[in-house]
């Protein structure tokens, strides 16, 4: 049995740590979510952070301007999880993110009300945004997936039954086949115990589909 074949037939175990600005982020859950379509995956999604990744560092006004992004929407998915419960979290990532990346709406009460209605969640957790209380269980969750990847990372971090990566980083959303081959190799990877890492120049931002 090839470890596509051995892939397609056993549930792997993908926990995802994402911040929900991220763009490249937003393409990586696309491949994952089109690849759990094709494999046995059981997709777990956990919340870190580009704002408490960047605290304190100068920045100029645009990037700054993602962190407060970073910021709000954290607060949001904190509160869905916690009032929620965690089932809801990817539902809600999703519905923002095609506002947030694909319609290049702004990271504002009015997004997050209607992402929170699409999911059959509270709308009024939209109010999450500007409440500092939910800080603490975003930087507890962003903390757990620094730990599961054993060094400084941003996101995504990839956890596949329990190796952890920093990525996969793709510059565009995978079609169905490409999709489930990448996963293969992905969890290929993660079962190789000599493997570390692989990169290769890229240029220009993600196409977010």
């Amino acid at each position: 049995m090839t470890d596509a074949e051995s892939t397609a037939q056993r549930t792997v175990v993908v926990d995802v740590w994402f911040d929900a600005v991220c763009p490249y982020t937003w393409v990586t859950s696309r491949w994952l979510t089109a690849a759990a379509a094709q494999r046995r995956v059981e997709l777990r999604w956990h919340l870190m952070s580009l704002a408490v990744l960047n605290a304190g560092k100068d920045m100029g006004a645009e990037e700054a301007a993602e962190m407060a992004d970073s910021l709000a929407a954290g607060r949001l998915l904190a509160a869905v999880a916690q009032e929620q419960g965690g089932d809801l979290l990817g539902a809600v990532y999703t519905a923002m993110g095609e506002r947030y990346h694909r319609r290049a709406q702004r990271m504002d009460h009015d997004l997050a009300s209607a992402a929170l209605a699409e999911c059959g969640a509270d709308p009024t957790l939209a109010d999450a945004m500007e409440d500092s209380s939910y800080d603490d269980h975003v930087e507890r969750s962003h903390a757990a997936g620094q730990r599961a990847l054993g060094d400084t990372g941003g996101s995504p971090i990839v956890s596949v039954d329990g190796t952890a990566f920093f990525g996969p980083v793709l510059m565009s959303i995978p079609g169905s086949d490409e999709a489930a081959s990448l996963f293969d190799a992905v969890t290929a990877l993660g079962r190789a115990d000599s493997f570390f890492q692989i990169q290769r120049p890229r240029s220009g931002a993600p196409d977010v589909g």
